[in-house]
């Protein structure tokens, strides 16, 4: 009774702030009045629609015009995606729903209800046609006035291999150039030319995210040098594909970009290779990147691409890195002081690591949180790396 007490007690902000969390307003705002009127606008931010729609018996489209014009104002980002769900037996995360023809209608009445109020707009094909992607987009492009954030995932052969679909893509890129500043692209099968130039033209863009799968197209240089030149404001990059890493792509990340120093966020995620093929690269890269406070980069490190980071990077907050070496023992780096701003270090190698790493991570970090795992080989006792 105390503890329902002194919840019910907490300030409307307080309450506020811990309904932002994931998943909670969508909980709490089904609790009590009170709640609801706080947990409503925060749950309606990002209205997720999910192949197996909750609203199925009324639909969420008249679910949304039952609600209040203050509430429906509230809606920012529409999520069309999937529920996952894991199976313990294989080890492997599956889809068992496909929308319906009610879930699709829903999903377009819904758009056409709150038109141009929505500014944040993300799609995958897991759970959903093509077919029906290609109406809610054409729906998106009718209602609203233009995008922030667009995000697409398209792992599925025949979603590439629809025309409309990909041409109603690159006309929301084409309408929305001058407004686009977060864009997420996760790809099975390489875009056509066409499709990247108009990608090029999003000059507004702050935030790029690439997720290319092994069977798709590998990151060509010509692609980014066709797409880089024109992004002046790009502050955070994201690069995925289980690949080698090329010397020419580390090149032209700093070769191409117009202002390598405005990036804050650097995440670059291969298959290790060995590091003498590009070590040299990835410095030069470095020392064009002198801000950076996020860099994740999952490939094979050298004792001299980590001092380089150390040395340049003086207000890195955080840094993730993968160690393929059998011998990573960070010689050269144990007497080099780190930025004050490092906040936190994860670490995944099989190889051995000397103690003085650590002691040298917190010469002048004292509250950096590290993190090591993987197969370890200590150079180290292993309550020093807790």
């Amino acid at each position: 009774m105390q503890c329902q007490a002194f919840i019910h007690s907490l300030p409307t902000e307080i309450l506020a702030a811990i309904f932002g969390y994931e998943g909670l307003a969508d909980i709490t705002r089904q609790v009590c009045k009170r709640w609801r009127a706080i947990a409503l606008p925060i749950w309606l931010k990002r209205l997720v629609l999910l192949p197996s729609d909750p609203f199925k018996d009324l639909g969420i489209f008249q679910y949304l015009q039952h609600l209040s014009l203050d509430l429906r104002l509230s809606v920012r980002a529409l999520e069309i995606t999937s529920r996952r769900d894991f199976d313990l037996a294989n080890n492997s995360v599956f889809y068992t729903e496909v929308a319906d023809q009610a879930c699709v209608q829903n999903a377009i009445k819904t758009q056409s209800l709150l038109g141009p109020r929505i500014m944040d707009l993300t799609l995958t094909d897991t759970g959903w046609a093509p077919e029906s992607l290609r109406d809610i987009l054409r729906m998106n492009l009718m209602t609203t006035d233009h995008l922030h954030h667009f995000q697409i995932s398209l792992f599925k052969t025949e979603s590439h291999d629809m025309p409309d679909l990909m041409d109603s893509i690159v006309d929301l890129y084409r309408r929305d150039a001058c407004h686009i500043k977060s864009l997420v692209l996760d790809l099975a099968q390489p875009l056509t030319m066409d499709h990247w130039e108009a990608i090029a033209e999003c000059i507004e863009l702050q935030s790029f995210h690439l997720g290319l799968h092994r069977i798709s197209e590998p990151i060509l240089t010509d692609v980014l040098e066709r797409i880089f030149p024109k992004w002046t404001n790009l502050c955070a990059l994201y690069i995925c594909q289980p690949r080698f890493l090329s010397a020419e792509t580390l090149r032209c990340l700093y070769k191409y970009l117009p202002h390598p120093d405005q990036l804050h966020e650097l995440h670059l995620i291969f298959e290790a290779c060995q590091a003498s093929l590009y070590e040299q690269e990835f410095i030069e890269m470095i020392h064009t990147m002198p801000n950076l406070q996020i860099l994740e980069a999952h490939l094979d490190w050298s004792n001299l691409m980590m001092k380089h980071v150390a040395v340049t990077l003086s207000d890195l907050r955080e840094l993730s890195i993968t160690c393929s070496n059998l011998h990573f023992t960070c010689a050269g780096i144990s007497s080099t002081v780190w930025g004050p701003g490092l906040e936190k270090l994860n670490m995944r190698t099989s190889g051995k690591i000397c103690g003085g790493f650590l002691e040298a991570v917190r010469k002048r970090s004292r509250r950096v949180k590290i993190l090591v795992y993987g197969s370890m080989k200590w150079g180290g006792s292993v309550d020093e790396w807790e």
